[in-house]
């Protein structure tokens, strides 16, 4: 067990902190392909697999620095985790390992039809809500979701390429992606809390 936890590390324990360099591509820590596109089903089994081996409980009475290690470790799977299975993340994550950062508060999205659509959305959301008109806000999730699914579609067929072609062209277009699929996730997020709220 113990080999298994310091094989999962990478490597170096620094002795006057008693931190962890940790596996930092979550899909090697997960044993999956370095892809958008992921297997759900060997994701959470990976997952549990993970989190049974290496949960702080089982390190309970063993060396304190061992234990640490432990919390450590269970902490970096979550977050592991909640990364690979929310689309937006796990698109950020892939950019990030190629060296691309994404700020969505100081990004910009050079997609006037799409930013005619955000507006349009936006006005049509606010005018449901004062309404209170459910089927309103239902009929836009549905949009909503749809359109999620096509940026989705399209940042996995982009980010193949990403690799052999090395342009700030198709750096830009998957930033756009990602940046369409964080408005679409959010203003999903924003409608399923009014169609609850309607709910009650």
């Amino acid at each position: 067990m113990r080999r298994k936890l310091h094989r999962l590390i990478n490597r170096t324990i620094e002795s006057k902190t008693h931190t962890v360099k940790l596996e930092k591509n979550f899909f090697k820590l997960f044993e999956l392909p370095q892809q958008f596109d992921t297997d759900s089903v060997a994701m959470k089994r990976r997952f549990r697999v993970l989190q049974r081996n290496f949960h702080p409980d089982r390190y309970i009475g063993k060396p304190p620095q061992e234990h640490r290690l432990a919390v450590q470790l269970s902490a970096h799977i979550n977050t592991a985790f909640a990364t690979l299975s929310d689309p937006v993340k796990r698109a950020e994550h892939l950019l990030n390992l190629q060296g691309i950062e994404i700020d969505h508060q100081q990004s910009t999205i050079k997609d006037n039809v799409f930013l005619l659509k955000q507006m349009e959305f936006r006005e049509t959301l606010e005018q449901a809500a004062f309404e209170k008109d459910r089927l309103a806000l239902s009929n836009i999730l549905t949009e909503v979701s749809d359109d999620f699914k096509v940026c989705q579609i399209e940042f996995a067929k982009k980010i193949v390429n990403l690799n052999s072609t090395e342009s700030q062209s198709l750096t830009d277009s998957l930033c756009n992606e990602v940046s369409k699929m964080y408005f679409y996730q959010s203003l999903s997020n924003e409608l399923n809390t009014n169609i609850r709220l309607l709910s009650q």
